[in-house]
């Protein structure tokens, strides 16, 4: 991957930036879905801004001049922080903005699965590396939440009923989510829970829900599969007879394009896992983009 000087590229920071509350503490959060639930614990008492916005890839991002101020006045910058090569800039950028405030790891306390849990055609991770990709799994979301609320409430203690009950009722939500996803994906007999993926980052959701994924890419989308890659997994496809092909929202979709006309199998849609969508997309918010996923997943493990 081939990353710009920190400055250069001003003409990008027209990138989709979260913000909200101006007079509020100042928080900064890396992507969009650690963004949004900045944004919905820390209500009108922060004056947020996101990084990597709705459909940004968090891994490729290039920062600009105008994210120096947008982490400089910060108390708080929230990130993910499980695997370096998701945030690769954000290190950089905090010295660039001679960043004071708190950074604060979100991802403490989640379960974490590594490359030996993984399924990538190419790119295979070292067992060592944890796939950065947590907020997948419902039950992790609600870790997020807990970390980042506990952040909000050190920094800000005068707000601290605002920032706790916020996060009591949005915890309830991702509680009903995950049992919802649970009884949707039960509906679909064992043997035909297994999808193509063309980006690995969706392993979190198939370990919880006992789905098998196999993906073209690995957790990144730095590597390539080769022919001999792609010439296996289409013989695969063919002996598993696997009809569950799907696209991420952030990958080149001519390896998958290229299996589908060579098996017969259709692409069923695109999932998302990096980052959320724009307003009025599919996934515009977490809660939407795990209803989505799933509902997408289980109409295409049914066709196999």
């Amino acid at each position: 991957m081939k990353r710009r000087a920190l400055l250069a590229g001003i003409a990008a920071s027209a990138l989709p930036v979260a913000s909200r509350a101006a007079g509020g503490m100042k928080v900064a959060a890396t992507f969009s879905i650690i963004g949004e639930w900045a944004g919905r614990i820390g209500g009108e008492q922060i004056d947020l801004q996101t990084i990597v916005g709705p459909d940004g890839d968090t891994e490729d991002y290039t920062p600009t001049a105008a994210d120096i101020p947008r982490v400089a006045g910060a108390r708080i910058l929230f990130m993910n922080g499980l695997n370096d090569e998701f945030e690769p800039w954000v290190e950089t950028l905090m010295k660039q903005a001679k960043f004071a405030g708190t950074k604060v790891i979100v991802t403490r306390g989640v379960k974490a699965i590594s490359g030996e849990d993984e399924h990538p055609v190419s790119g295979r991770p070292k067992a060592s590396t944890l796939d950065q990709h947590a907020w997948m799994d419902p039950r992790n979301a609600v870790i997020y939440v807990k970390n980042i609320t506990d952040a909000l409430v050190r920094a800000d203690a005068a707000n601290t009923d605002q920032y706790r009950n916020r996060a009591a009722a949005y915890t309830k939500d991702l509680k009903e989510l995950q049992a919802w996803a649970q009884a949707e994906i039960a509906a679909v007999p064992a043997a035909k829970r297994r999808v193509l993926l063309s980006h690995d980052s969706l392993q979190y959701l198939g370990l919880a829900y006992g789905i098998t994924m196999i993906s073209v890419n690995g957790w990144t989308n730095k590597s390539e599969p080769s022919a001999a890659d792609l010439a296996r997994l289409t013989d695969q496809i063919r002996r598993d007879r696997v009809k569950a092909l799907f696209l991420d929202s952030i990958t080149d979709p001519r390896a998958m394009e290229r299996i589908s006309k060579e098996t017969g199998a259709i692409i069923g849609g695109t999932l998302y896992a990096d980052a959320l969508s724009k307003p009025g997309g599919p996934a515009a918010t977490y809660i939407d983009l795990i209803r989505h996923d799933v509902a997408m997943l289980k109409a295409g493990m049914l066709r196999n």
